[in-house]
């Protein structure tokens, strides 16, 4: 009889949803992430159109990500203190204000300015997304925690799906400085509603002091977290690379820049299908290896995209490879929020995220330094070799350090903590962008 170990992680009482809120915060997490994919395709267009380099929408992605790995940790602390909500809402409210800014150096054609402008919302959106992931447990109960997950990740797919698709359509009769402007918008909508969430800070549970920061102690003790960190770290490197330059990829193979938008649709497309699925199917827990095939199963397809001649097999293997991102990275997202405590979830999650956009910045450092010389062809397939010799190495690492008297081990489960409470029953693609957060693929425009 399978054991389900989430039931060793009680929540403190005060941490239990009083109420179903999970509407609210799905409904701002649309809001904002349909917003920011349209400002994704209308900025990587306008650079390229005023440079006509390929290294123009290349720095426009280095710019977007690399701020992002200062901001996780940080968040998760914040969330852990003052309440996810609070910072969260804070954080789009801030992003709203530099998304219009970025209005206004768009129609001067300040390049310099405009990069500016997306590092710090860049870095913004990565101090909120700990505290997006940490607010969902919060404001559902522990049966709908998958469901809720899934329609998190169905709409940041979704997002992916249809928003660029209305950018191709609107891109060339429209200046792209008007789908910015809507993503100001909708930055201060999502924020405002996620306020009038009002998540508290968790109630702190009775347990070593010296674990109560150490979120990477908690994830390299499990090997199911340990893999899925590992995951995001090397998909993000490969889908960034290829990301910097798909509006490359699509002037150069497909005939125009704006065909960047069928792209990013179909790896919406792709992340929709593998939410739907866990939406009418409910799997087992996700372990580690289930986690290595997905991750796989997520990366080849982006190295043979780089192979391939047609449009139609190249939209093919990005649908495989978000959908296999949205099955995996669901499913492992809500094991996590199941087995981690939640006053050190906001940092749990701030460390997956650090480790996200730590592998945004190498793949968009390579893309910055290497398009030009290697072209992109060779950019995109050799991210992918690489992102995929570097996950073996972690998936395999063997246990550090003596074992705590605290923590067992149960004959066919993953290695869990167990509380200082009694035990009762109770039971993380090409989204590079907000999650997708949950931490995701190309899925993550935040």
């Amino acid at each position: 009889m399978p054991i389900d170990t989430a039931r060793f992680f009680p929540r403190a009482a005060g941490t239990l949803p009083k109420a179903d809120r999970s509407s609210r915060l799905l409904v701002a997490a649309g809001i904002s992430t349909y917003g920011d994919w349209l400002t994704v395709v209308a900025l990587a267009v306008l650079l390229f159109n005023l440079t006509h380099r390929p290294v123009a929408p290349a720095l426009y992605i280095l710019a977007r990500f690399a701020p992002k790995v200062l901001g996780p940790t940080l968040g998760g602390t914040l969330a852990d203190r003052y309440g996810p909500s609070l910072v969260a809402g804070c954080a789009a409210l801030a992003q709203c204000v530099l998304t219009a800014a970025i209005v206004v150096f768009a129609n001067s054609g300040t390049i310099w300015a405009i990069l500016v402008a997306v590092a710090c919302s860049g870095f913004l959106g990565s101090v909120a997304q700990p505290a997006y992931s940490a607010c969902i447990p919060r404001v559902t109960s522990p049966p709908r925690l998958l469901r809720v997950n899934a329609l998190y990740s169905g709409l940041f797919e979704s997002s992916m799906l249809v928003a660029p698709v209305i950018g191709a359509l609107v891109l060339p009769f429209l200046q792209p400085q008007v789908l910015v402007g809507g993503d100001a918008v909708s930055f201060g909508m999502a924020g405002l509603i996620v306020l009038s969430l009002r998540v508290a800070p968790a109630e702190r549970i009775a347990w070593r002091a010296g674990d109560r920061t150490s979120a990477a102690a908690v994830v390299a003790r499990d090997p199911m977290l340990r893999s899925l960190a590992a995951s995001f770290f090397c998909s993000a490197a490969a889908i960034t690379a290829l990301q910097a330059v798909l509006v490359v990829a699509a002037a150069e193979r497909f005939g125009q820049a704006t065909d960047v938008g069928w792209l990013y649709a179909a790896a919406g497309a792709g992340g929709v299908a593998g939410s739907v699925v866990l939406l009418r199917w409910t799997p087992r827990a996700i372990g580690a290896r289930g986690v290595a095939l997905g991750f796989l199963i997520e990366v080849i397809p982006l190295g043979l995209f780089a192979l391939v001649g047609g449009l139609v097999p190249a939209l093919g293997l990005l649908f495989v490879s978000t959908a296999s991102a949205a099955l995996y990275q669901t499913r492992g997202q809500t094991v996590l929020q199941q087995r981690v405590p939640a006053e050190v979830l906001g940092r749990v999650n701030g460390l997956i995220r650090l480790l996200l956009y730590a592998g945004m910045l190498v793949g968009a450092i390579a893309a910055v330094a290497l398009v030009e010389q290697v072209g992109w062809t060779a950019l995109v397939l050799g991210a992918a070799v690489v992102s995929i010799v570097a996950f073996i190495p972690a998936t395999l690492a063997s246990r550090r350090g003596p074992r705590r008297p605290d923590e067992v081990i149960l004959a066919g489960t993953p290695m869990v903590l167990v509380s200082d409470q009694t035990a009762t029953a109770s039971r993380a693609s090409f989204s590079i962008g907000k999650p997708t957060e949950l931490p995701h693929s190309l899925h993550d425009p935040s």
